[in-house]
């Protein structure tokens, strides 16, 4: 049976190395939007919160969807670089509030969707270096948490990108085909999980050491 799988913001980096992979296996057909007309998508949209109806109609038609939020946005990177108040707002709506208000307006539409979204280890602890972003992210997990609805959230550490190409690698970096071949990996798994043992672990040190510590040792690696 084939797996009808949505792609918002398919023209991001790893929704492309996503889509590179499941255009071999016949096991999935894809559906991608996107506000950027060069990517060609299989739906145009102005902006994806004016254009929330259309996106609802064109998957409401779809069986069993899996609706993979690929759209994000990072720029904080303490003590390198501050965001100013717009890039502020913008972390806010793109990580935050669009997926969320998509997430309700599918949702109303096609009951057996299953939602899907790119999270991040930041989500766990505000931590000095990019806490807004952190927030943003946990303000979502929070609210699909609440929710009555079928949802994956994957809880990645760095991704190489150009949204992350200024900061440092952590331990358990990944490239954009290893993240991708790791949503692949998960599809079929519900809640919150941890692409690797090792962003597990980081994970839960995270959890339980300090904010100044897990800040020190962050600067200093």
């Amino acid at each position: 049976m084939i797996k009808e799988i949505v792609l918002i913001g398919s023209s991001s980096e790893l929704a492309f190395e996503f889509l590179k992979k499941i255009e071999v296996q016949s096991t999935y057909k894809a559906h991608t939007v996107s506000s950027k007309i060069d990517s060609v998508p299989s739906l145009l949209v102005n902006e994806y919160l004016e254009d929330s109806e259309k996106i609802s109609d064109y998957i409401s038609n779809l069986n069993n969807p899996y609706v993979i939020f690929f759209n994000g946005y990072l720029r904080e990177n303490r003590p390198k670089y501050y965001p100013s108040i717009r890039e502020t707002l913008e972390t806010f709506k793109i990580n935050f509030r669009t997926p969320l208000f998509l997430t309700k307006e599918i949702a109303k539409n096609n009951k057996n969707a299953k939602f899907i979204y790119i999270s991040t280890i930041a989500a766990i602890k505000s931590r000095e270096k990019n806490f807004i972003y952190g927030i943003s992210k946990a303000l979502l997990e929070k609210n699909i948490k609440e929710g009555n609805l079928s949802y994956l959230i994957l809880r990645f550490g760095k991704i190489r990108t150009k949204m992350s190409e200024n900061h440092s690698d952590p331990p358990f970096t990944l490239n954009k085909p290893e993240a991708a071949s790791l949503i692949i990996k998960f599809l079929e798994k519900e809640g919150i999980l941890y692409p690797t043992i090792g962003l597990k672990m980081m994970a839960i040190l995270i959890k339980f050491l300090p904010s100044k510590l897990l800040d020190f040792i962050e600067k200093n690696i």
